[in-house]
Parts: structure tokens; sequence; C-alpha cells
């Protein structure tokens, strides 16, 4: 089977329809050795899934001419539908640094000496295309994140704000004009850029016999126009964005802070923020996390625990769409480790442990009706929903 065609390994009989956690396709997509290192990481935006490797050496490559040898050193970007089908392929003419992210169907990176581009699918007439844009930035590599017409990149010392679309920059902003020793965090929540900073020590000396001051929430405008500011607690662990809210997880509750900068609510959680990882679903307004063995689910627009959910053991970061959650995690369905997955509404969905008693490993995407795993060089797609097992043949 070759590289990035999904190999359909469901069981088919009289009745029956596949069930959650159930294997449905794998593929292998080692590919040639090469002479130098690859770096690489795998994304999802909910349509599709992402391998983004950094390519030195040289890889087999096919033409109209025939197959032959050739010498890279750049970004290559493979796209997977669900159905472990590719997509599109596309190269950055450099490698890529920091982090890269994507949305809508768009790869962004920030690329070594310089550079940010975004790479798309190509058009319905061409195999290939040249990337949708790509701006200059000189500074140090960036951690990418994007949401609608915006990226935005952290670097040492600020930030730096593109238009996802065209890659004009609409401002750069460093962390002194913020009066912030550091930015710790970032997020998206339509036109208006969430940072959480921490502040310089109280007195101006820096060593560990000097308390920091509070943290502080910054509300940017599009066009870097600091609009709000907000002193919080020192114990907030997290910034996440649902619709226009800032949420932070504040020692044992979640605040939601406006766009304009006050507090819609302080609601206390069962479990404490620090070293929980939340998980949001914009679509719902829903907001889960995971602590101390209870799983939360928070409708933000209400302001309210919907529900919470203990029988199910989650380890590493969860999933989210506005059908349910879904994690690697033991409970009364598993037999170890494996997929778990809880309803919206808070029930207990399906759990199944993966067939070759790997347990809980790979990286977890959740892609269209896929939960799709990254071990080694060997990419699983599990079914989502579960069906119903009538007679096998």
């Amino acid at each position: 089977m070759a590289a990035g065609t999904g190999l359909t390994v469901g069981i088919a009989g009289c009745g029956y329809q596949s069930g959650g956690g159930e294997l449905d396709w794998q593929f292998e997509f080692g590919g040639a050795p090469m002479s130098g290192s690859s770096d690489e990481t795998w994304l999802a935006d909910g349509d599709s899934c992402y391998r983004i490797r950094n390519r030195s050496g040289r890889t087999i490559q096919s033409d109209d001419t025939g197959v032959g040898f050739v010498d890279v050193d750049d970004a290559r970007v493979t796209a997977y539908h669900e159905t472990g089908d590719q997509h599109w392929s596309q190269s950055a003419d450099r490698q890529y640094v920091g982090d890269p992210a994507v949305a809508d169907g768009r790869v962004y990176l920030a690329l070594e000496d310089g550079g940010v581009t975004t790479l798309e699918a190509p058009a319905d007439d061409a195999d290939e295309s040249t990337p949708r844009w790509t701006a200059d930035w000189e500074g140090s590599p960036l951690s990418l994140h994007a949401a609608g017409d915006t990226l935005v990149g952290r670097h040492e010392t600020g930030v730096v704000c593109f238009d996802a679309d065209d890659g004009t920059e609409r401002f750069a902003l460093e962390d002194e004009a913020l009066a912030a020793d550091a930015v710790v965090d970032i997020a998206l929540a339509g036109d208006r850029l969430w940072l959480l900073s921490t502040g310089d020590p109280t007195d101006g000396e820096t060593d560990a016999d000097h308390e920091l001051e509070a943290p502080t929430l910054y509300g940017i405008d599009d066009d870097g126009t600091v609009e709000t500011s907000r002193s919080l607690p020192a114990d907030t662990h997290w910034l996440e964005t649902v619709g226009s809210d800032a949420l932070l997880g504040v020692d044992d509750e979640l605040w939601a802070i406006a766009a304009d900068g006050d507090r819609r609510f302080a609601l206390p959680l069962e479990g404490s923020t620090e070293g929980a990882t939340p998980v949001t679903v914009s679509e719902t307004e829903r907001c889960y996390q995971y602590s101390d063995g209870t799983l939360e689910a928070i409708d933000v627009s209400a302001g309210n625990v919907v529900w919470q959910y203990d029988e199910y053991s989650f380890r590493g970061t969860p999933v989210a769409d506005s059908d349910g959650i879904y994690g690697w995690g033991s409970g009364p369905d598993t037999d170890g480790c494996g997929l778990v997955a809880v309803t919206s509404d808070g029930d207990g969905w399906w759990g199944a442990s993966p067939t070759d008693g790997r347990g809980c490993l790979g990286t977890l995407l959740l892609v269209g009706d896929r939960l799709v795993v990254v071990v080694d060089e060997t990419v699983y797609g599990y079914r989502k929903t579960p069906g119903s097992r009538y007679t096998l043949v």
C-alpha cells in the first residue's frame, strides 16, 4: 500500500455497523532514507491532518520524465483526509523553525533564516502550487497561532501579528511595551488577541528572594491597540478562549473575562486547574477540564458546570467536538489503557483497547469522523461513533 493511501481493515458482515474505537484503516509513511535529520510534527484542523517535516538530503521523486533521486533541503507538508487518503502535498523552499500552526485548510510555517509562509491545497487544475504568501520576518523563531484571518507569532521578546489571508504584518509588540517580564501564553478569539504575562519583580530585583508581581491579562485589538488589561491572582495556570471570552484556570476556578475586560464569572470546579489541560469546543461554547479523576463540562455562555463524569481516567490531552470528548484512558469498557469517549451529554460512550496491545501510545488527532493516531511510522484511523454489532460473518 502506497504511503498516504488508507488501508481499510474493518470487519464486514450481515447487519454489522462498525463501532466506536474500531480500527478502520492504517498506513505506513516511512519513505526513503535521507542523509540529514528530519524534524517532524503532526497537526489537525478538524477536517484534515497534516504531516509537517523538515527534509535534508536525497529523496526519491517521480515526475513526467520518470523516477529519480533529488537533493532536498526544505519543509514538506502532506495533508490527509479522515479516510486516510492523501489530500495534497507541498513544500516550502526552506526548513521550518519554531512551532507551526494549521487552520481552515492552511499550514503556517516560520522559516529558517527568516520569513513566514503559508501552504494550502493546490488549485484543482494543478499538481503543485507556490505558497499562498511568504512574509518577511527577521526575528527569533516563532511559535505560531492561527484563527480566522489572524496569524500571531510568539517569539523571545514579544509577538508579531499577520493577516492570515495575504501575509501583511498588522503589528509587532514587545514585552517591554506591556511592562511584562514575559508573555507565558497567548490565545485568539475573533479579532481579539489575549496575552497572559508575568510581571517584573515588585522592587526591580530578579533573585528568588523577591516576589513577582501578579500576572496580567491583556486584550489586544487587531491593530495592536491594548484595549484592556487586568491583574490576575498569582495562581493563574492557563489561558484559552471560547467565543470572544478569555478563559483562565485560576486555582480551582474557571474565570471568563469578556472583551471589555470585565469578569463574567468565577466558577468553582471539582479539581484544581494547576496541571490540567482544558479542551474548548467553540461551536458549542463548551469547555472541558479533566483534573483529579473528574471530567467536567462547562457551558461558557451560561457560566455553569453542565455535568461531571468520573468513570474514565484520562491520560494526556483529550480532543473534543460537538458530539463528545475522546482521549487515551482507562475505565470499565477497556482492558488496560485504550481509547475512551464520553458524549456531550455526559454519558459514557465507548471504550476500546488497541488490538495490538500498544496501550496509550502516539499522537491523537480528531479528523472528521475519525480519531487518528500516529505511532512511530504508522498512522491509524479509528471510528469515532459507535454502531450496532449484530451478526458477524
